[in-house]
């Protein structure tokens, strides 16, 4: 999921931001980032026989270009929308101090390498994205980390003797992710973030300290036998929570949540000519009302603009960039507003009126594809277009981040009109 360089340029241009990586195993992440963050650093131990003034690598070695590196990781979190959990502080503030694993996963799996894009040299720009992967299909996964191991020891070690404590255990544990996949599943299913929340909520559950390893035993006998009988008989379990008052169920998990418009108006301008678009031929521009938020069947929840711009910058979390699947392509796109339109009903149909549920989406352009190459599809970088169109609310895929920066791309050019 979920962006470079310079915040405040050209909102326009914006760079996406994927979902982070799923194979979230809590030390690999503490330990990658420490090594990587302290060879960009030139923090790491230097041998005597060695120049830290020779690493060409150490792009944040001068203060100043580390302090300013920290100041934009605070503000690109202001974009991340909260379905993305706690936003990166600033690094440089807090490196040392209280930064979180998972400020420390959204740094070097999200943000970083957007952030380093133009100010890593190209060479380790890209062999670094080889380790932030964002793909699905598992053998391409294999080739990429075992490819960036390779190229990490070229490029960094460089086959040194007073290097060789460049290469920490984490470099060579990412060799095994995809086979450990295989072999047991997901990381996240046995990552120690999953195994230290199962011993919190035990210990929680001791309620005899003199006894405490026989009450724990029974406690997971009690859980043992629960998940039996839900597993056999579903119906016992607790319902879900219901939605909030005044939503609406769309269906299929989705559905429309406060604020609304009390009063209905009639659009104008593009947007009306995207919604007659929408309803074809012949149809009549019908009043409509603006919906503030949308559940998606993820968990997530997709704002608008609309409600959204109302907030200053730094007292919102963005969540108005969606992923969208529109004329069989995936798309990006800020939604709008969220709305109801009625429609009538076919023939086959025994009411006369219907609802769609549809989102007002302005949509961004299609990925730069050669910074996409580049970056092994590790970087989205779009433009915001001016196009406005109607899609149904259940071809929203994700809530996705939408940094604005401006990009000097591969081709050499700077969009400043994005």
């Amino acid at each position: 999921m979920k962006p470079p360089l310079i915040l405040g340029l050209n909102p326009s241009h914006c760079l996406g931001v994927p979902n982070c990586m799923t194979t979230d195993i809590m030390h690999l992440t503490g330990n990658l980032s420490d090594l990587l963050i302290s060879l960009w650093h030139g923090t790491i131990d230097c041998a005597a026989t060695d120049d830290v003034t020779m690493w060409d690598w150490a792009v944040l070695h001068d203060v100043e270009a580390w302090s300013a590196h920290g100041e934009l990781v605070a503000q690109v979190g202001l974009f991340l929308p909260g379905s993305f959990d706690r936003k990166p502080r600033n690094i440089v503030e807090k490196l040392n101090t209280s930064y979180k694993t998972w400020e420390f996963q959204l740094y070097t799996f999200g943000l970083a390498p957007g952030l380093l894009y133009n100010v890593l040299p190209e060479r380790y720009w890209r062999n670094y994205c080889k380790l932030v992967i964002t793909i699905e299909h598992i053998q391409e996964a294999q080739t990429l980390l075992c490819n960036w191991e390779y190229e990490f020891e070229l490029l960094y070690y460089r086959r040194r003797q007073d290097r060789i404590h460049f290469i920490h255990p984490c470099i060579h544990q990412t060799n095994h992710l995809v086979a450990e996949t295989v072999h047991k599943g997901p990381p996240i299913c046995y990552a120690q973030w999953t195994m230290e929340h199962t011993i919190g909520n035990l210990g929680q559950e001791i309620h005899q300290p003199s006894r405490p390893y026989a009450n724990l035993s029974q406690e997971g006998v009690q859980h043992c036998q629960v998940n039996t009988l839900l597993s056999a008989i579903p119906e016992l379990d607790e319902p879900s929570k219901g939605l909030p008052i005044g939503a609406i169920d769309s269906g299929d998990g989705f559905a429309l949540l406060c604020k609304h418009d009390r009063y209905a108006f009639s659009p104008v301008g593009g947007v009306a000519q995207a919604i007659l678009d929408y309803l074809g031929d012949g149809s009549t521009l019908p009043r409509i009302k603006h919906w503030a938020q949308l559940l998606l069947p993820n968990g997530q929840i997709a704002r608008s603009v609309w409600r959204e711009t109302l907030k200053l910058l730094d007292q919102t979390r963005m969540s108005c960039n969606v992923k969208i699947k529109y004329h069989r392509e995936v798309w990006f796109g800020k939604v709008l507003y969220f709305t109801r339109l009625s429609v009538e009903a076919g023939l086959d149909d025994d009411r006369d009126w219907r609802w769609h549920d549809v989102a007002l989406i302005q949509m961004y352009s299609h990925p730069d594809n050669d910074l996409l190459q580049l970056s092994s599809h590790t970087i989205t970088s779009c433009s915001c277009l001016e196009d406005i169109c109607v899609v149904s609310i259940k071809q929203i895929l994700s809530v996705v981040v939408m940094i604005p920066h401006k990009p000097i791309l591969p081709s050499g050019v700077m969009d400043e009109e994005g």
